[in-house]
């Protein structure tokens, strides 16, 4: 039996479970997810930061687009909030002062403020750093910590509202072209639709390969992440404390310290393992940088960021096949991008102009296209 509707999603993360919950309101939806659990690979696996002045600008349009969503706690609709303010220090050494100075650049003409502290500051707020070590750093403001699963719940509770469902256990298996719609196999059914949403992360490649849509080239890189506790004594501070040239970054999570070595390591798709050579890595950049002694982990875990050709992600209809829709590329950038780019997905889903909100902060369709990767615009990056 064939279980009809409109829209049939793929992928639960946070770029098909915000997807979903917009088209929900005017469409019937269906969420297919491959895992048990919504969110259970990247999105569910990320150190969750509001940065206004992250990534190119199309992403940082993007984020700006999104902040109501966020500050508002989706209109009140959440329980709980969505963000709470946590400075970011960034901290450089002799050999990186200069990559600190061009970041204060670079966040300058992204309209946000570093503000460039002495090392005595810098020990201030993070006493561990080591004093022999640190020449200079600077605080951004304006970041918030984004609470990743309050955010995914109220998003499957827009979607619920709707009427939309997600199935979850359910493996793509098949997409084919029936009538003026698709026919959707999976692990433990069928569905016709008219639309099809690829929002499937690091395999949205494959996805596209299974409905006959030429892939785009999406890189997925492995992120390593860790929590392992402290020497004695041992202050992290409150900031989110990151390397100037991201060789590191950590902050303090309920007496431990949360750590990665920011690496960006190309994967296949998979369900991503943390390699005890890049735990090792952070462990030893930050204890080169601070006292805080660690030597051990209590966790370590890893998820997939997944970038297309050009760094920028790829939303709406593909120009040979419009009923097919991306919502993939989101790289290190969908967590705190997704309410915007929901409304956009949906938007081009429907052959709809851009939202107002999201024009009026510099959005064009055809930043977000796969049409710019395909040449057909050259003003591709929005920059």
């Amino acid at each position: 039996m064939v279980d009809a509707v409109d829209v049939v999603v793929v992928g639960a993360g946070i770029a098909g479970m915000s997807c979903a919950a917009v088209l929900a309101a005017h469409s019937s939806v269906v969420v297919v997810e491959m895992e048990a659990t919504p969110a259970h690979h990247a999105t569910g696996r990320s150190a969750a930061l509001y940065l206004p002045t992250y990534g190119p600008a199309t992403v940082r349009r993007l984020t700006a687009a999104s902040a109501e969503f966020f500050r508002s706690a989706n209109g009140g609709r959440s329980p709980t909030p969505l963000v709470t303010p946590r400075s970011v220090m960034y901290v450089a050494d002799e050999e990186h002062h200069a990559r600190l100075l061009e970041l204060r650049e670079n966040l300058g003409a992204a309209g946000g403020r570093l503000e460039l502290i002495d090392p005595t500051e810098c020990r201030r707020r993070c006493p561990a750093v080591r004093p022999d070590w640190v020449v200079a750093g600077g605080v951004d403001h304006d970041a918030m910590d984004v609470d990743v699963a309050a955010t995914v719940a109220t998003f499957r509770s827009m979607l619920a509202a709707g009427g939309g469902r997600l199935c979850t256990d359910h493996r793509v298996t098949g997409i084919e072209r029936s009538g003026s719609g698709w026919n959707v196999r999976t692990t433990k059914g069928s569905f016709a639709a008219g639309l099809v949403v690829d929002a499937a992360g690091a395999w949205a490649d494959e996805v596209a390969r299974l409905a006959g849509i030429e892939p785009i080239g999406f890189e997925p890189r492995r992120r390593t992440m860790g929590i392992g506790p402290v020497a004695a004594g041992a202050d992290a501070g409150d900031h989110f404390v990151a390397h100037a040239d991201m060789d590191f970054y950590f902050q303090a999570e309920h007496g431990d310290v949360m750590f990665s070595p920011a690496d960006e390591t190309p994967s296949e798709p998979t369900d991503a393992r943390p390699e005890e050579i890049d735990v090792a890595i952070a462990i030893d950049r930050i204890n080169a940088a601070t006292s805080l002694g660690l030597r051990s982990v209590r966790r370590s875990w890893a998820g997939l960021r997944t970038f297309s050709p050009d760094g920028g992600l790829v939303l709406g209809p593909d120009p040979a096949e419009l009923a097919f829709v991306w919502c993939a590329g989101q790289g290190g950038y969908g967590i705190h991008t997704s309410a915007a780019v929901a409304l956009a997905t949906a938007s081009l889903a429907r052959g709809e102009a851009l939202p107002a909100e999201l024009v009026a902060v510099g959005l064009t369709a055809d930043q977000l296209t796969r049409d710019r990767l395909l040449g057909r615009d050259d003003r591709s990056s929005g920059d």
